[in-house]
């Protein structure tokens, strides 16, 4: 299941995300509007070091080569960036999540631009997602530049999300948390193509990793947000839950229910 959907195709959307855990929707993104996100992302890379270079790919590396912190730095205010979350809260999405979910409330979970260049340095391995508001969510990811088998993408396992959460654990080189491989091997694996301007929605139970950006001196950026509805909440149904995020361990996932 790998054809796009019109955003105004609700029906088909919620059908594909039930049958498979995620779909490609089409026409989200005006190019116009990609485009004034990758000048912003330039002022702030030309902030860092002012030396000009017009290539957001080439501008990055130049930063990544001149300071890593400031680099990671440039990541963490991104998800603060105005035009970013112009983008990510588009209303033809959120409505979709809120019939989804038949929910009004719609919780941001984490705003961002993930960022995986040609040097592999964060590679995630199969994953679900977890440590949100909300048990059940959709995972929005929307490349800026098309994402595929050459320039970098995501793997997902197809109906994966049918059985609820797999135990994770984080012994891998990133410490972070993944799925052992002799759970994920039991679903089709697809690597997917995302091109610019589509958005694929994910349930938060659909298992999916990442697929390495092979094109040297290519940097994929991917807008993010984990989009919570107003259900399986454990932090406003239980006033001994401390955290709002439900923690990725010590807790069983599938147990949560309102």
């Amino acid at each position: 299941m790998t054809k796009a959907i019109e955003v105004s195709n609700y029906h088909q959307i919620k059908k594909n995300i039930d049958e498979f855990g995620y779909v490609i929707i089409k026409n989200v993104y005006k190019k116009s509007d990609l485009n004034n996100l990758k000048k912003r992302m330039l002022d702030i890379l030309h902030y860092i070091h002012p030396k000009k270079i017009d290539d957001l790919n080439k501008k990055y590396f130049q930063v990544k080569k001149f300071n890593k912190k400031l680099k990671g730095n440039f990541f963490d205010m991104l998800q603060h960036e105005q035009t970013l979350l112009k983008l990510l809260y588009d209303d033809r999405i959120i409505n979709i999540v809120r019939k989804y979910f038949n929910s009004k409330v719609i919780f941001s979970g984490r705003p961002s631009i993930h960022i995986h260049d040609s040097d592999g340095d964060r590679f995630l391995e199969p994953h679900q997602e977890t440590n949100q508001f909300a048990r059940d969510f959709l995972f929005i990811w929307a490349p800026v530049f098309d994402a595929n088998i050459d320039q970098g993408s995501i793997v997902v396992y197809d109906k994966s999300h049918k059985n609820g959460y797999y135990k994770h654990t984080p012994n891998n080189k990133l410490g972070s948390s993944h799925i052992e491989k002799n759970i994920y091997k039991k679903f089709n694996k697809r690597i997917l193509n995302v091109k610019s301007g589509e958005a694929l929605l994910l349930h938060s139970a659909v298992i999916h990793g990442t697929w390495e950006t092979k094109k040297k001196g290519f940097v994929k950026y991917i807008l993010c947000d984990r989009y919570n509805p107003l259900k399986n909440i454990p932090y406003l149904k239980d006033s001994k839950f401390k955290t709002k995020k439900i923690p990725h361990f010590g807790i069983d996932y599938n147990s949560i229910n309102d």
